[in-house]
């Protein structure tokens, strides 16, 4: 229930610090298992925690790359899929996920 909370609001462009407080709780609970934990607890540096099983690390989501490929996301479904009834909310994209998409599709 939670992750699907969250992944709707990362298909919304949340402010840097929305996203840095959300990453704040989610290091927190990995080194301390609770909310709040003040500073030295870090085993390894947050980019490190991040990184996909397959390259060494723990599979937790970067917050910044998961909203950008959902909103890349919903373009390619408000695309493909376009007698949807969600495909006429207006949402609000940077430039540069239009860009990112733009360059990935042809057609």
């Amino acid at each position: 229930m939670v992750a699907t909370i969250i992944y709707h609001a990362m298909a919304l462009d949340l402010p840097p610090w929305a996203i840095k407080a959300m990453e704040k709780i989610m290091r927190n609970y990995i080194w301390r298992g609770r909310k709040e934990a003040n500073g030295g607890h870090c085993m390894i540096a947050w980019p490190k925690v991040a990184r996909p099983k397959e390259l060494g690390g723990l599979g937790v989501a970067d917050l910044k790359r998961l909203g950008c490929a959902l909103q890349v996301r919903w373009l390619w479904l408000k695309r493909t899929e376009p007698d949807k009834p969600w495909t006429s909310f207006a949402l609000q994209m940077n430039s540069w996920v239009e860009a990112l998409f733009s360059m990935a599709v042809t057609t």
